[in-house]
């Protein structure tokens, strides 16, 4: 039995062809791996943690179509001064003590006068100097 020249040029042929592109497969596989290390790395090393903002939480929240009433208490461990009230991204006038708060204690009663209309939602964002925010949704009744 005889093997002609041509079977063995077509054989070391075929396996440069599969031996390239393997080498392409690994190129990409291992840019990928290191693309997804570099972003997580980048990621996690902006972002804020944890423990330089405060946490916040409402104890209650009621609207009416003359004002908003709220109470709001420190979550966190660290103490948080009280900012700012928007209701729908409009800085509104408090009516009440916007003070320090102390881990785990509640604010007393705050209101902001806003006229709204019966039924209708609205945004309620509570803002404080280190940045810490919260929001949520009210019905107006």
């Amino acid at each position: 039995m005889k093997i002609s020249k041509s079977f063995v040029r077509s054989t070391s042929a075929f396996s440069v062809v599969i031996a390239s592109l393997i080498l392409m497969l690994l190129a990409v596989a291992s840019g990928t791996v290191v693309y997804g290390y570099v972003m997580g790395w980048l990621g996690g090393a902006t972002q804020t943690s944890s423990s330089q903002r405060g946490q916040l939480q409402f104890d209650s929240l009621y609207a009416n179509i003359t004002h908003v009433s709220l109470y709001v208490r420190n979550i966190g461990s660290k103490d948080l001064t009280l900012d700012r009230i928007y209701v729908d991204g409009e800085q509104k006038t408090v009516i009440g003590t916007m003070g320090t708060l102390a881990p785990n204690a509640a604010s007393g009663k705050l209101a902001v006068a806003n006229t709204m209309t019966k039924g209708k939602f609205y945004e309620v964002k509570v803002t404080c100097t280190d940045g810490t925010t919260i929001s949520q949704s009210v019905e107006a009744k």
